[in-house]
């Protein structure tokens, strides 16, 4: 997606904004960012701001109501071939489950019912995620994110629990992520004007970022191009009700 933007003549820079720049309260004016590569400032102007950084958000735009959640997934290459469905599930565990160690077996207490995600994808890979948690503040990067292994393993262990094609599968990917969420009781995400010219703000998808970003992307176009939503009718996703 992204080469096909440059073959349009769209510039891509990979750094890390460190300020958005405002021209007396008339609108935005330039973006300051360091550069990834070089590690140098530079700033560039602009008339036109898209904030849609995830659960960094708020370190772009302070006053965005977003908060980042870790949540941890694996992918597993089944046994056997499995059905193209997504499963959400709700699994009521042995009183003992956890306590006999086995590799990276977590030893602290678990919910009485657990509710593992698994969603099939292409060439017979599930990809399964658990709950989220905020023992980990939000790091500075992508790159700096903790992966708990233990909480990988009880992830493996519950659904290995319900299928066998999943336990006896081989775990090709331990991981982890941080996830969006808005901070307020409309909940979100929050796609739209600020109230600063020319700035807009796309988040807030918590784990529905993948599904409904390409339907952001469009409406966010219209903001810039027509100024206003014309696919959808997103009122009550307005970043205006709640900053």
């Amino acid at each position: 997606m992204a080469e096909l933007a440059e073959q349009k003549g769209v510039n891509i820079i990979l750094g890390s904004v460190t300020s958005i720049d405002t021209a007396n309260g008339s609108g935005v004016k330039s973006v300051t960012y360091e550069d990834t590569a070089t590690k140098t400032s530079h700033t560039i102007s602009a008339t036109d701001v898209v904030v849609s950084a995830g659960p960094w958000t708020q370190r772009v735009y302070p006053p965005a109501p977003i908060s980042g959640m870790r949540a941890h997934s694996v992918t597993i290459t089944p046994s056997k071939p499995i059905s193209a469905y997504a499963i959400f599930t709700e699994i009521s565990l042995p009183p003992d489950f956890g306590y006999k160690d086995t590799f990276l077996k977590s030893k602290r207490p678990h919910s009485k019912t657990v509710t593992p995600e698994i969603y099939a994808r292409p060439n017979n890979e599930a990809y399964v995620c658990g709950e989220g948690d905020h023992l980990v503040p939000l790091p500075k990067t992508t790159e700096d994110v903790e992966t708990d292994l233990a909480r990988c393993q009880d992830i493996i262990d519950y659904v290995s629990s319900i299928s066998d094609e999943l336990r006896d599968g081989e775990v090709t990917v331990r991981q982890a992520c941080y996830l969006p969420n808005v901070e307020v009781a409309s909940g979100g995400p929050l796609i739209g004007p600020t109230g600063v010219k020319g700035l807009l703000l796309a988040a807030g998808h918590t784990c529905w970022g993948i599904q409904n970003g390409p339907g952001t992307g469009k409406l966010i176009s219209e903001f810039v191009f027509d100024r206003k939503a014309k696919s959808a009718n997103i009122g009550s996703l307005d970043p205006r009700k709640v900053l």
